[in-house]
């Protein structure tokens, strides 16, 4: 069996009572309609997505996890009688233990009953469905939901976080979901996401004047580093053409220097090798100075702080988009 957040509620509890003659207790959105859709009473922050796929062999224990986990939804396994069972049971074995349960050949029995007794039967059935949708016990009542919609607030009013408001609005969801009619609740609420709203725009206007001022300094990195690249650039052209100048140069000498040894001129010979001798030394050290440009350490730099602006601007957008929730009337 197959549960997605959008299945209503009463499909789930007829689908658990037809597969495994269970009764579903649901402990979230008890006061609402069963018409309604799951995802409407799961956690805000879970998949809207998630499934999970139940069978005749899964445990009471692990079914309740599956719904705990997967949907963030608190739910009860009871056997049709209101009656808890054993965490350890399966859900088929449940159906076998049930003083109810009949197999195939009993059910061609039950088919010679009087109309009025199988209306009569549904309208048992139907009873504890209702019943098993509103619990008998309440665990918090309305001042305790209040305390912990202060304690969320409180949270998120010291930190200002993004995980903080999304557990005080989960807490506001649940508890309005739970006392829809509590005047005192509802006026709570509204008082609580009106600060809210205001910490939050607060908090808003602090990240963008982060933001801003980390793209004032990626932008003077990136600038300083450009700078120091182009004018490392210039002075490499710059040494580039006096290499070249001085080949030349030393490609004249050593042709006048052949002359001269022609000629006999030997002292103006050697004279031209000390000139030639000095200028290749020049050339071997404009030849021989490399090294790493510091432009580099700024531009790197420059590329981390860009990827850094770039995530807290995802951030806020999403710290933004969620603070709207708190502007939204109950």
């Amino acid at each position: 069996m197959k549960i997605t957040l959008d299945m209503s509620i009463s499909k789930l509890l007829d689908a658990f009572d037809r597969e495994f003659g269970v009764s579903l207790g649901i402990y979230k959105g008890a006061h609402k309609s069963d018409n309604i859709k799951l995802f409407e009473i799961s956690d805000p922050r879970k998949s809207q997505k998630a499934f999970i796929v139940i069978n005749k062999d899964t445990s009471v224990e692990s079914a309740e996890a599956m719904f705990r986990n997967t949907f963030g939804i608190r739910v009860q396994i009871k056997d049709r009688n209101g009656n808890t069972v054993s965490q350890e049971s399966t859900l088929g074995g449940i159906r076998k233990l049930d003083k109810g349960y009949v197999d195939d050949e009993n059910n061609l029995e039950d088919n010679d009953l009087s109309n009025e007794d199988q209306e009569e039967e549904g309208k048992k059935k139907k009873k504890k469905k209702a019943y098993f949708l509103k619990p008998k016990t309440v665990k918090h009542t309305v001042e305790d939901k209040i305390k912990e919609i202060d304690k969320y607030y409180l949270n998120f009013q010291r930190s200002e976080r993004y995980k903080y408001m999304l557990n005080l609005l989960s807490c506001i969801e649940e508890a309005k979901l739970a006392y829809p009619d509590s005047k005192e609740l509802t006026d709570h609420i509204e008082d609580i996401k009106s600060k809210s709203l205001n910490i939050s725009n607060l908090s808003i206007k602090k990240r963008r004047f982060a933001i801003l001022v980390l793209i004032i300094v990626t932008g003077v990195l990136s600038v300083v580093g450009v700078g120091i690249w182009g004018y490392n650039l210039y002075q490499k052209i710059k040494k580039d053409r006096e290499a070249d100048s001085i080949i030349k140069e030393i490609d004249n000498l050593r042709m006048r220097k052949g002359s001269l040894m022609e000629s006999g001129n030997i002292s103006e010979a050697n004279a031209i090798d000390e000139s030639i001798n000095s200028k290749s030394e020049r050339l071997n050290s404009i030849k021989n100075a490399g090294s790493v440009s510091i432009a580099n350490y700024f531009l790197i730099i420059a590329f981390f702080m860009a990827v850094i602006v770039a995530i807290f601007i995802l951030r806020l957008n999403k710290y933004n988009v969620t603070s709207i929730r708190f502007g939204k009337n109950t």
